[in-house]
């Protein structure tokens, strides 16, 4: 399928749950490792979703690529724990930017995974959202922290994810992805647990709960923008979550609203505008039989 604008409406959904699941996972960082919190992540989730099999129905469960599927969700749990682990250490802003070198390794995994074109308005929505990175970390600029390295290798971890994502939903159902994600992700994390476990506080499990279900709308609304559209069309509208995450972590968490973000978000936006408007018309232009 190729809707680019029923994917736009899916990714906004995603935007907005990720920005939540950074929020909360900031604030249960200053108590929990990373790796605690996708173990008491996974189960509040893997929970959520066994309370809401029987509504789900077995036949949109079927997996077809089992072996996609677990080198998928292998990757996305590495990534996800660079993820984490950057949250606990830079400003989620930066964070955020950085996780923004995604669509590059997603045009590329795409173009080398799925045969996906690289016509050159993708080609430049990927261009502009990396060059809007650029001016918001400004490189050279600012010394490079742990932090950054760990969100680096975690944003190339999220590329081969987001592609792999979009293979398998050419024969799997979204849900599929989705559930078998957290059955999967849960004894990943119940190894490393057990090397150091810890009962987290009463006033933490909101935190922990908002997390679980952010993470499976988040998750379920990407995977269904990436049934919707191809890779490199979706990735880049998540640009989108930079402007709203610095607001929301300087409104939260008292962290500098730098004036570079928004000069970088909106050379992002630029992108994304020309890239939905070339799909839109490729979309609706006539096809000769």
């Amino acid at each position: 399928m190729n809707n680019p604008l029923r994917a736009a409406a899916w990714m906004a959904g995603a935007i907005a749950s990720f920005s939540a699941m950074a929020i909360a996972a900031r604030i249960v960082l200053s108590d929990l490792t990373p790796l605690q919190l996708m173990f008491y992540r996974n189960i509040v989730a893997s929970g959520v979703l066994l309370c809401c099999l029987p509504l789900i129905g077995g036949h949109r469960l079927i997996v077809r690529q089992p072996a996609t599927q677990l080198v998928r969700h292998s990757v996305h749990f590495a990534a996800q724990y660079a993820w984490f682990v950057a949250i606990s250490l830079i400003p989620l802003a930066q964070v955020f930017a950085l996780e923004f070198t995604v669509p590059i390794w997603s045009l590329l995994f795409a173009a080398l995974l799925l045969d996906e074109k690289i016509t050159p308005p993708r080609l430049a929505a990927v261009a502009l959202g990396f060059l809007g990175s650029l001016i918001i970390v400004r490189p050279g600029l600012v010394p490079v922290e742990h932090g950054t390295v760990v969100m680096l290798i975690g944003a190339f971890a999220f590329g081969i994810a987001h592609t792999l994502t979009r293979k398998i939903t050419l024969t799997d159902s979204p849900l599929s992805v989705l559930v078998l994600m957290n059955f999967l992700q849960l004894p990943m994390a119940a190894i490393a647990f057990i090397f150091d476990p810890i009962v987290p506080p009463a006033w933490q499990w909101p935190c922990l709960v908002s997390i679980a279900i952010a993470a499976l709308s988040a998750h379920y609304c990407l995977t269904k923008a990436l049934s919707l559209a191809p890779a490199n069309v979706v990735i880049p509208m998540d640009f989108l979550r930079l402007p709203l995450i610095a607001l929301l972590a300087w409104w939260i968490f008292d962290e500098m609203l730098d004036l570079w973000v928004f000069a970088g978000a909106t050379i992002m936006l630029a992108g994304i505008w020309i890239n939905l408007r070339a799909e839109r018309k490729r979309s609706s232009a006539p096809r000769l039989s």
